[in-house]
């Protein structure tokens, strides 16, 4: 860090950002290049109690705000981009005070999006090499490449290829390699814990994961699109103090297909059937079934009820009949639900459940889920198999719209509540009810 405070490191990389910024805007105004800049805010202030852990104790009440910024800027020239987004995320916390100085500012700012883009490639291809968010489908098999990080950070270092076969078909190839740390340039401070920057475990398991993948996707017929995919993927897990005391290696399979019939003006399906099969894996499963009402009023409700189903083994979550989470481990189903699961890895799982949202006029919307959690395989550690019981309420809201100011544009405040009434899968002394609440302001601009 070239023995600069971390303040004046922050200001120093603030300067040099705004004078990119400058000089580019500046250049695109007298060429063909189209340049672009601007950032995104997240405030978040949460709060917690009894939440459940993957050994079954429960964490201790905390109290914290977290907030996140993140700059950006954008380069185009005809059908070729450049996209580059920073990001920093810090933590205020009153409680518990074990946690007063994790994550305290200016934490880690560090290289969030860089890649280049080309659109149109030969009048039917998009190619995209670098570090960039991605996602498919229903998200259950890709949405997150960093687990280790919680919602700090989504992205993955890749080459993703899309082929439109026309407007309403797509296949996307795409080449993964995600490291446990971070292997481009970040600036911060040493933490609490005595480890630097790039100590950050990013995947969660202190282990490299790469893959390989299509995902076809055909919306042709209105009355019944359908996705299917197939992904290969390794873990290299080099010998760690924190981990393990040798190295080991790993890979898998995934297969599955989604299907979306509509089988009226108001009545939706999904059908999501996923297999698994690896060197740890004889053989793992995913099932999702839902089924949508939405009725054409004003308030556009909608109301599902669905089943979402994960294998299990009874040796826990790296069991070999155990779904094992690909490249998606993110909060998921709920901010109380994942703690349960080592870094957002859901696995042995029957959720039966409703959710339903709608419009609460022009600048609203409330929507809402609940239902028992059971394992599909009781484990050996567990005393029972019923996970317990969950809800979940979330209110949002559009300022812009609700205060008729187009200054507010780009901004969102949303209100989480949840509620899980723990059941006889933890021991005793563990089964208090889990409580969170969040209040979240993201601004776009």
């Amino acid at each position: 860090m070239n023995g600069k405070r971390p303040t004046q490191t922050a200001r120093a990389c603030i300067a040099a950002a705004g004078t990119i910024i400058l000089s580019a805007t500046s250049f695109g105004s007298s060429t063909n290049l189209n340049v672009s800049a601007g950032a995104d805010v997240r405030l978040r202030y949460n709060g917690t109690d009894n939440l459940p852990t993957s050994s079954r104790r429960e964490s201790v009440p905390s109290d914290y705000a977290r907030i996140r910024i993140r700059p950006w800027l954008k380069a185009e020239y005809q059908d070729i981009g450049m996209f580059v987004r920073l990001a920093d995320e810090f933590r205020a916390y009153r409680a518990p005070d074990a946690l007063s100085r994790k994550q305290r500012w200016p934490d880690v700012l560090f290289i969030d999006n860089l890649y280049v883009a080309w659109n149109g490639a030969f009048d039917a291809l998009d190619f995209k090499l670098g570090r960039q968010d991605m996602s498919f489908g229903a998200q259950r098999i890709i949405s997150d490449g960093t687990g280790g990080d919680g919602s700090r950070s989504a992205y993955f270092d890749g080459l993703r290829v899309t082929w439109h076969a026309d407007e309403k078909r797509t296949l996307d190839m795409f080449g993964i390699y995600q490291t446990f740390d971070d292997w481009l340039p970040t600036l911060g401070k040493e933490h609490a814990n005595g480890e630097k920057p790039h100590d950050y475990d990013m995947t969660g398991y202190g282990q490299d994961e790469y893959g390989l993948g299509l995902y076809w996707q055909d919306r042709a017929n209105e009355d019944f699109g359908y996705d299917a995919y197939y992904v290969a993927k390794g873990e290299r897990r080099p010998a760690h103090a924190k981990y393990r005391k040798e190295g080991s290696h790993a890979d898998s399979h995934t297969f599955g297909v989604r299907l979306l019939p509509r089988f009226a003006e108001t009545l939706y399906g999904e059908l999501e059937l996923a297999g698994q099969v690896g060197s740890e894996i004889k053989l793992a499963g995913q099932c999702y079934a839902g089924l949508t009402w939405k009725p054409e009023t004003a308030c556009k409700p909608s109301l599902t009820g669905a089943l979402w189903c994960l294998s299990g083994d009874s040796d826990g979550e790296r069991g070999n009949t155990s779904w094992h989470a690909v490249f998606n481990r993110e909060t998921g189903l709920g901010e109380s639900i994942a703690p349960m699961y080592s870094k957002y890895n859901y696995t042995n799982l029957v959720y039966p459940h409703l959710a339903g949202e709608c419009k609460l006029g022009d600048f609203s919307k409330l929507a809402c889920q609940t239902g028992p959690l059971f394992t599909a395989v009781r484990e050996d550690d567990a005393d029972g198999s019923y996970r317990g019981f969950y809800a979940q309420v979330q209110y949002t809201i559009h300022p812009d719209k609700l205060l008729g100011a187009d200054i507010l544009k780009g901004g969102k405040l949303s209100f989480l509540a949840e509620c899980f009434d723990k059941g006889n899968y933890f021991r005793g002394n563990n089964d208090h009810t889990a409580i969170f609440g969040r209040i979240e302001l993201v601004w776009k601009f």
